[in-house]
Formats: structure tokens, C-alpha cells, sequence
């Protein structure tokens, strides 16, 4: 071939090329979207090898935390302890395991009280959450434990993710609360922003039964100082408060509370509660309640440090104060009765201070309660005999104007005016007597003096019935123990109606009602009170005796009282009308 054929044959395989590979159409007919299918294809096929990429480093995560698992030795039983209180912790999930109180008893006072008993080892007070990732099973990891005394122990455990926690426990004598502090460590050169939440409470003692005050708990800062406490029933979780202003969370039972509060008031975001199954049956209304923190942003290489302080104790004043903000817990009462509780627990310890029983403390505080009100009842009873001299007058009247209820009803109005005499003044002291009652019914409900404070023999415990004998069998709406003072009490009471001078005509309807109404209630109030606190039933008692001798000195020193109508004397004492 010459030269210039070569030239030739290499031009004519060049054109072909161009126009094989550049010139024809980008696309056949009919096979639009082909490309962008592929495209897509290719975009889910890289997004898969990256999720899968994703999914191999979580569970290479996984297997490194394993590994770092298998290294750190298990510690479940570090204790902390003072003279108040006895702990034990574990490293899995640097949590609280248990809370003995070596001062109280159970209330069966068979052993030692164990406040807590939590039945869910994977939600153990104090073990945290981060909110955000929830790969870390930080409530079951292990941390290593870096520093452990008799009243101290610092965990520490580093995330995949960089953060590092510490938490740092300790205990001072003497003290119903630890010093907590959270230490969340940025150990990248980026920024985090990280939540958690915390368990404040699990398998607190119901104490005695189910209806004797268990719930959870939360205190809400309702502004000038006041701290309102909202609490949840077992029965109404699980639960979320998200209020603004929560200042603490746990739980509580009549006597006793487990609250964790953080340093800083504005650092809760909500309280969760819900029950758990627990399968010791004594524990069979048990819950767990959560703290749940505000997000935060650790600054890389920084921290950000929580403190709280971690209340396991009695709800008394003495105890509660350790801390400040929790004396709210000591709520007796709604509205009036509030202050009157408050006086009464005071009034209750001076006279406990005098003489260190509280039986006889009740006693000497229904001797001045009777004495304050004796002015008044006084009054009243004397207002009493004169409105049952008035009944014969009355009741002439009441014939000479029958049928005229108007006319009778202005002069009864004319003789109470004329004789001092006020119809409802029999209902003063019992009127004035109902706060006092309630709200003394309330402080030895609640007020934890009360709790397994022997009075006399069988009054081992003022805070329940008197329990004086089992019965061998049950008696309905009351029970299968024979309680002594609810029946004095009804004895004393039937006598007391008894002595009460009658203030209506026995031919009235509505009188002869009211007066079966009243032969009740000493068959009611036992009834009612029977189960009650026997340091409440013997405040009552004793305010029915005392009554009665009340009621026997004022007829006796009522000398024979002259009563005039229209000028002249109508009644001689208690004699009946002169002709």
C-alpha cells in the first residue's frame, strides 16, 4: 500500500470513529429515563454500602465496648456509709444497689429498714442515659472505679464518642444525702451537644400498705419562695411533667423519700414515672422516676459539670432541712389546715420534750385544746339550757299562733333576743373543733413522729389501730383485729349525747329527725374511726370525756334561772310555766 492510500485509510477509520461516538443520538428512541435510573441506582447502592458502613462501625462499636466490658472488672458491692445510713454500689452502671436506715425498724420491727430494694437492675437509682445516642447501654456498662472509700466513690467510663462521664459520690457524717456530681468531658477537637436522663428512684419500701402515700414526686417552683409538690399515684403512670420550674424528682411513702435534686433549678427538663412489675408481691405497686436533664453544649476539649444532692431518708424537719428547698415535702395539708398542722407538731414535741411519750403528748394537748375553747363552750352550753327552758314557752306559742309559721317564727326571734340565746351557738365549738380535728388527723397520718411511738401496753404504735386482740375471723368493713379505743370512744359519745340538752320541740318533724341523726352518730363515728390511727381516736375519746365532765359542770353550776316574758315570770329554773 503507498504512502498516500495509508493516509487515506487512517482518515476514513478517524470519521468513522467521530461519528460512531460523538454525532449519534445520546439516547435511542423510547428509552428515556434509562440513564437517570441508573444514576439513582447507583446513588442507592452507594447509600446502602454506606449504611452497611454504618451499621459495621456501630458493631464494631459494640464489639470494642464488649471488649472494654470484658477488661473492667465487676464491682456490685462498694460500701458507702455514715452513722445514719448504709449503702452499697456497683460499678454497673455506677448506680445505688441498696439503702439501709441502721436508726429505723421495718413495721413488722423485724429487721432493719431497707428504704430502697429496687427491682429493675437495669434502671438502678442514679444510673443515667444519654437521650441522643442510644447505642451506649450506659444504665449496665461498666465504669471503672477510679477512687473508693468508706465515703466516697468516684466512676468514670469514655464513650466512643468522645464524651468521657465521671460521677462522684460522697457521703458526710451524719448526713441523709450525698453530693453528687456529673462530669460530662469533651475529649474531640468538635463540638457536642448532649441530654441525659438520670433515675431518681426505684423499689422505694411501700411501707406498712399501698395506700399510705406511695408516689412519685416532684417539687415546682411556684415563685416568692414556695415550692409546690405534685405527686403521682402508681395507678395514674406512666406520667410526663414537663412544668416549668421543677426543682427536684423521686418518690415517697408515708414516712420516708428518696429525691434527687439538682444544684441549679433550671436544669430539669421533665420528670417521667411509670410502674414496673416487680415480683416480690410486698412490692407490688413499684415504679421508677426519671430526671430528665436540658441539652447542653460541651465546647471541644471542655466540660460541663452537674451537681445535685441525692436525699435518701425520713421526712422530718431535722432531716429534711440538711437540704435546702425539701421541707416542702412536709405538706400535712391542704389550705387552712396547713398552718394548724404546723402548730400542732410543734405543740406535739415541746410537750414530748417534757415528757418523751407521745400518748401522753395527745393527752396534754386535748387538755388545751378543751381549755382554750372552755370560754366558749361554756357560752354554748348555757345557751343550750336556756333554749330548752324556752321549749314550753315556745310551744304555747306555737299553739296560740297556729298556722301562722311567720308570726311564731318573729316571736322565738323576740324571746332568743330578750334572753341572750343563739340558736346555732350549740354548734360553735364543734364548728371550731373540726379544723383542729382534721388537721390533727392529718399530722398523725403523716407526721412521722407518730411512727411506732408506743403509748400503754398494746398502744405500741399511735400512727395505727390500737390492735388490742386478733380475731379468728373477719368482720366486715372492719377488719380481723379487735380495736379497744374506738368503742370507749362510742360508749363516751352515746353518754354525751345523752347529757346534751334537747334545743327543738320532740313534735317537730324535722327535730324528730335530726334527733335519730344524732343517736347515731355514736354508732357512726366508731364505725368511721375504727381503723383509724390510734393516736387520732384517742384524741377523740379524750375530748368526748372531757366534754361530758364539761357538760355535768355547767348543769351544776347553772342555778335556777328566772325566765320573763312580757314582764312577768314565766319559768322558774327548769320547773314548768306557772298558771
Amino acid at each position: 500500500m503507498d504512502r498516500k492510500a495509508l493516509i487515506a485509510f487512517v482518515l476514513c477509520g478517524l470519521i468513522m470513529l467521530y461519528f460512531f461516538n460523538v454525532m449519534q443520538p445520546s439516547q435511542p428512541p423510547g428509552e428515556e429515563g434509562v440513564e437517570e435510573f441508573a444514576e439513582e441506582t447507583i446513588g442507592e447502592e452507594i447509600a446502602t454500602w454506606g449504611e452497611a458502613q454504618k451499621i459495621e462501625k456501630v458493631e464494631k462499636i459494640e464489639k470494642v465496648e464488649e471488649t472494654v466490658q470484658e477488661d473492667i472488672e465487676l464491682r456490685n458491692y462498694i460500701l458507702i456509709q455514715n452513722d445514719v445510713m448504709k449503702t452499697v454500689w456497683t460499678n454497673e452502671g455506677a448506680a445505688l444497689k441498696s439503702v439501709i436506715l441502721p436508726e429505723f425498724r421495718n413495721p413488722e420491727r423485724t429487721q432493719v429498714l431497707e428504704l430502697l430494694k429496687p427491682s429493675r437492675t437495669d434502671s438502678l437509682p442514679l444510673s443515667m442515659k444519654l437521650t441522643e445516642d442510644g447505642r451506649y447501654q450506659l444504665k449496665t456498662r461498666r465504669y471503672k472505679v477510679v477512687e473508693s472509700g468508706a465515703d466516697r466513690v468516684v466512676f468514670t467510663t469514655l464513650l466512643e464518642n468522645g464524651i468521657q462521664i465521671t460521677k462522684d459520690i460522697s457521703l458526710q457524717s451524719g448526713k441523709y444525702y450525698f453530693d453528687v456530681a456529673i462530669t460530662l468531658r469533651n475529649t474531640t477537637d468538635s463540638e457536642i451537644r448532649a441530654s441525659y436522663s438520670i433515675t431518681a428512684a426505684n423499689g422505694l419500701y411501700p411501707e406498712v400498705d399501698k395506700i399510705s402515700g406511695l408516689a412519685s414526686i416532684a417539687g415546682i417552683d411556684v415563685g416568692k419562695g414556695k415550692t409546690k409538690i405534685a405527686h403521682t399515684d402508681v395507678r395514674d403512670m406512666p406520667y410526663k411533667n414537663e412544668s416549668v420550674g421543677i426543682t427536684f424528682a423521686g418518690a415517697t411513702n408515708k414516712y420516708f423519700a428518696a429525691v434527687l435534686k439538682p444544684s441549679v433549678s433550671n436544669r430539669i427538663a421533665a420528670i417521667t414515672s411509670e410502674s414496673v412489675k416487680n415480683p416480690d408481691p410486698f412490692y407490688e405497686d413499684d415504679f421508677i422516676v426519671d430526671l430528665h436533664a436540658k441539652r447542653v453544649s460541651i465546647p471541644p476539649q471542655g466540660e460541663r459539670r452537674h451537681d445535685y444532692v441525692f436525699f435518701l431518708g425520713p421526712k422530718n424537719k431535722e432531716a429534711l432541712t440538711q437540704c435546702d428547698g425539701l421541707l416542702a415535702i412536709l405538706d400535712y395539708d391542704f389550705g387552712m389546715t396547713r398552718s394548724i398542722c404546723k402548730i400542732l407538731v410543734k405543740i406535739l414535741n415541746m410537750f414530748y420534750g417534757f415528757i418523751p411519750n407521745y400518748g401522753v403528748s395527745i393527752l396534754l394537748l386535748t387538755f388545751l385544746v378543751k381549755l382554750v375553747l372552755f370560754p366558749l363552750t361554756r357560752k354554748s352550753q348555757m345557751s343550750m339550757v336556756r333554749m330548752q327552758q324556752l321549749q314550753p314557752l315556745i310551744a304555747k306559742l306555737k299553739e296560740k299562733h297556729k298556722g301562722d309559721k311567720q308570726k311564731v317564727g318573729k316571736e322565738q326571734m323576740k324571746l332568743f333576743k330578750q334572753h341572750g340565746v343563739n340558736p346555732m351557738s350549740g354548734c360553735f365549738p364543734i364548728m371550731l373543733q373540726m379544723p383542729v380535728f382534721f388537721a390533727l388527723f392529718r399530722t398523725l397520718q403523716n407526721s412521722f413522729e407518730m411512727r411506732q411511738a408506743p403509748f400503754v401496753s398494746w398502744i405500741t404504735d399511735l400512727s395505727e389501730p390500737d390492735k388490742l386482740l386478733q380475731l379468728p375471723f373477719t368482720i366486715p368493713f372492719l377488719g380481723e383485729w379487735l380495736n379497744i379505743l374506738p368503742l370507749i370512744m362510742g360508749v363516751a359519745s352515746f353518754v354525751q349525747m345523752k347529757l346534751t340538752p334537747k334545743t327543738t320541740s320532740g313534735d317537730d318533724p324535722s327535730a324528730k329527725m335530726q334527733q335519730k341523726m344524732m343517736q347515731m352518730m355514736p354508732l357512726i363515728f366508731p364505725i368511721i374511726l375504727y381503723n383509724f390511727p390510734s393516736g387520732l381516736t384517742l384524741y377523740w375519746t379524750t375530748s368526748t370525756l372531757i366534754s361530758i365532765g364539761e357538760q355535768i359542770l355547767i348543769r351544776k353550776s347553772v342555778k335556777k334561772l328566772d325566765i320573763y316574758y312580757k314582764g312577768k315570770r314565766v319559768i322558774e329554773g327548769n320547773v314548768k310555766v306557772k298558771k
